[in-house]
Formats: structure tokens, C-alpha cells, sequence
């Protein structure tokens, strides 16, 4: 019989097991589990792999993400589309994303519970209403700072990741509270309106999309002959309104299945280079 494959102690256990939280809640955002807990084919994913405070609703965004991100993964992996490393860019793109959001969670956290409101707050006096509207007005900012989180919910990037393939611009700032749309590689694909009504996201479908964008009709045909060679299912969406070629800044974006940029660029050239990225294979 086989020995069970073990994982080394996450961090929270060993601070609990020192004594340092006892009597006490644990830590208020702990990130992700340790390295090396993949025995096999299994992949930790959601509360298996991190644990949140409740604040700023950041535990369940991050485990969908988390998720999100596998799937596409293991399937490229099972049906022989990708490289053994593609499954390794998991824990790569992931564990910084969850370091992240338990740190803005832990900061939500923290305002609330370190506010330490004066003695005379319970008083019938002046001074009492005084401390009671400086304790409104301070958890009103806080229910503003908590909930208006644009950025950490649709800032997240996987800048360095080995399955996407940089173009040498500089991403946004991260910001918890504003979120600037950009197709530099790595972050969402920017949202855009069609002229129908309906949104771009409307039209990619579940799997890989090719975006072609501008009135210009760019040739894609290396693209649409990698996918197929690869048995990729690739949705090709031309957006020939000048200000999506504006918003993305090239005249091609090609989308990985989890709407992530994984490339842009001017022409189809490259487009065997770029899928053997994107999958971790050798070109």
C-alpha cells in the first residue's frame, strides 16, 4: 500500500500550533497553502487553498477565480493541447493573486475591528452625539472603501507568468478602489459595447477568442491554422469600430479561455510562437 502523500504545515497551522492564537480567532486573511501540496493530479483550489476573512467578500471572487483559472488548464492538459507546464502557471498565477486579495481583505478587517471608540460614546451629553457622529461618519468610509472594490475585482494581472506573452507595456496601477481597463497582456480583456447592445463578453464564448479589431481586416489565417492543428476551439470576433482597435491597442488580441489577454500584437506571424507560449510547449 502506497504511503499518503503529505503536504507540509500551511502557515496558519504552525502559528496556531505555537500558541500565538490561542483563546483568539486565527490570523484575518491568511494566503495561499504551501508549495508542494499538488501530490499526483490533485490541485488545491477555493477555502482548500486559502483562507479569508469575510471582509470585502474577496473569498469566494478569489476561489470562482481560482477555478476559473484550472479549468481551462486540465482541459488543454487531458486533451494533449498543452505542455506539462501549463499546470505548474496555476500555483504561478494564482498564489500572488491570493496573497493580494487576503491582504486587502485582512486591511478590511482591520478597520473595523481596531476602531476603538471613546468612553463617552454611550452618553446622553454633547460631547456623546459628537462621538456618535464621528463613528458613523467613520464606518461610512469604511463601508465605501470595503464595497467600492472595482480594482481588486477585476484588476487582478498574471504579469510574468510563463502563459502570457508580454508586449513591453506596463500594466495599470493596482488600485482596491479603481479599475482602468487595459489590454496589456496578462490582465481581463477590457469590456467594450456593440452596436446591437449586447457586450463583448457576449460573444466569446467558452473557449479561446481571437479578436480582430479596426476596420482593417487584419489576416488570421496563422492563427486559425495553429487552433486547428492544436484541436482548439477558437471563436474569431471582428470589432471593425475604431475605438476597440483604440481600447486594445493592436489590431489582434487573442483571449484565453479564462477572457484573460494573452497576446496582442499587429499581424498572424507569430501565431505559432504565440499558442506554444501560451500552452507551454516548445515551438
Amino acid at each position: 500500500m502506497r504511503p499518503r502523500p503529505r503536504c507540509s504545515t500551511p502557515p496558519w497551522a504552525r502559528i496556531c500550533r505555537s500558541g500565538s492564537c490561542r483563546g483568539r480567532p486565527g490570523p484575518p486573511g491568511i494566503a495561499w497553502s504551501p508549495s508542494g501540496c499538488r501530490p499526483g493530479l490533485v490541485f488545491l483550489a477555493g477555502d482548500a487553498a486559502h483562507l479569508f476573512t469575510p471582509t470585502g467578500g474577496l473569498g469566494y471572487n478569489t476561489a470562482v477565480e481560482d477555478a476559473v483559472n484550472l479549468s481551462w488548464k486540465l482541459a488543454a492538459a487531458v486533451h494533449g493541447q498543452a505542455g506539462a507546464a501549463l499546470l505548474d502557471t496555476y500555483d504561478l498565477e494564482r498564489r500572488p493573486l491570493a496573497i493580494r486579495n487576503t491582504g486587502y481583505a485582512r486591511g478590511f478587517a482591520d478597520s473595523l475591528g481596531l476602531f476603538a471608540p471613546v468612553p463617552e460614546i454611550e452618553d446622553a451629553t454633547p460631547p456623546g452625539e459628537q462621538a456618535r457622529r464621528a463613528a458613523g461618519e467613520y464606518f461610512d468610509r469604511h463601508a465605501r472603501a470595503e464595497f467600492n472594490i472595482p480594482g481588486i475585482t477585476f484588476g487582478g494581472r498574471y504579469d510574468g507568468s510563463p502563459a502570457i506573452v508580454p508586449d513591453g507595456t506596463a500594466p495599470p496601477p493596482d488600485s482596491a478602489h479603481t479599475y482602468v481597463p487595459s489590454a496589456c497582456p496578462g490582465g481581463r480583456a477590457p469590456h467594450f459595447w456593440l452596436d446591437d447592445g449586447r457586450s463583448l463578453y457576449d460573444r466569446l464564448g467558452l473557449d479561446w477568442a481571437l479578436l480582430r479589431l479596426g476596420p482593417q481586416a487584419t489576416a488570421i489565417d496563422g492563427f486559425v491554422a495553429g487552433a486547428r492543428a492544436r484541436g482548439i476551439r477558437m471563436q474569431v470576433v471582428d470589432l471593425p469600430d475604431p475605438q476597440a482597435r483604440e481600447l486594445y491597442g493592436a489590431n489582434l488580441a487573442l483571449l484565453r479561455p479564462d477572457q484573460v489577454v494573452g497576446w496582442r500584437g499587429a499581424d498572424d506571424s507569430q501565431a505559432r510562437a504565440v499558442f506554444a507560449r501560451l500552452l507551454c510547449q516548445a515551438a
